[in-house]
This record gives structure tokens, C-alpha cells and sequence, in this order.
């Protein structure tokens, strides 16, 4: 057994996990489960990053002549009285602020919430990250070493992206 943190630890040419300074094949089984769960997860991730998952509006003709006859209408329209200005108020547009403001900080809150429990999955990368941990010989192949960085990247996208 060795005790190894991820600056320990590499791939060879064939992509097995070796200790970097003994070049000794090493495993982990919980390590090398979430590095290949962390995997699917990240390129995933690349896959959805510039796709779109709502339905957008679809124009309606009907709609578009309507608003074009109203407009020729509008326009032929004299104004005799003008309408009256919106009163400003500071108090009423700090209220809007500060409701705009709780309210993304809800979202805020549950989206951190759902990114948080969801990368508790992946807390043996990240303790071999901060302190590491032991590995035994074995012949494990991955196809890379992932950072909890880039997997935090990957799950803010889906959060983001499937939310």
C-alpha cells in the first residue's frame, strides 16, 4: 500500500493509474468509481453547454398581421391629451431591487444546494485531492484524472442547463 494525493498519482501511456514516483500500477475501487462517474458527468457536461432544453415561442402569422393593423391604426390616431408620466419614486425602485434581489437569492440558495449535495458524491477525489489516501497495486485504466474543479464546472452546467 501507498499513500498518494492526486499530484501523486498520473497515467501511464496506456492509461493506467500509476504512482507517479514509483511508476507502479495502484488502485483504489471507491477512487477509480467516482473518477469514472465524474467522467460521464463532464462530458456530459461538453455535450449540453450550448444546447437549449426549453421550448421557445413559435411566431403566429395571425398575431403578426394583427399587430400590424393595430399599429396603422395607432398611428392614424391624433393625440389631443397627452398621457400622463409615470411618477419615479427611489423607495419604489428600491423595493423592486430588493425584491428582485430575494428572490434570485433563493435561487441562488437551492441551486448551491442541489450543486453542494449532489458533489458529495465525489468527497473520496476530493479527500485525495486535499490530503490523499491509501491505494493498493492494481491494474486500473481511466481514460483521465478528474479534478473536483472540473467536476464542479460540469455539474454548475447541468444545474444550470436541467434546473
Amino acid at each position: 500500500m501507498e499513500f498518494l494525493t492526486s499530484k501523486d498519482l498520473s497515467l501511464n501511456a496506456a492509461n493506467y493509474l500509476i504512482s507517479s514516483s514509483s511508476k507502479k500500477p495502484v488502485a483504489h475501487l471507491e477512487f477509480v468509481k467516482q473518477q469514472q462517474a465524474a467522467e460521464y458527468l463532464v462530458k456530459l457536461a461538453e455535450a449540453i453547454k450550448d444546447k437549449t432544453f426549453t421550448a421557445s415561442k413559435v411566431d403566429n402569422l395571425a398575431a403578426i398581421k394583427a399587430e400590424v393593423l393595430r399599429s396603422i391604426k395607432e398611428a392614424t390616431v391624433v393625440q389631443y391629451a397627452t398621457a400622463p408620466a409615470e411618477p419615479t419614486s427611489a423607495l419604489l425602485d428600491e423595493l423592486v431591487k430588493y425584491a428582485t434581489d430575494f428572490d434570485s437569492y433563493h435561487d441562488t440558495k437551492i441551486s448551491v444546494t442541489k450543486i453542494n449535495e449532489f458533489m458529495n458524491q465525489f468527497n473520496k477525489i476530493n479527500d485525495v485531492e486535499q490530503v490523499g489516501d491509501y491505494f493498493s497495486e492494481g491494474l486500473v485504466k481511466l481514460n483521465k484524472i478528474y479534478t473536483i474543479e472540473e467536476i464542479l464546472a460540469a455539474v454548475k452546467i447541468q444545474v444550470e442547463k436541467l434546473a
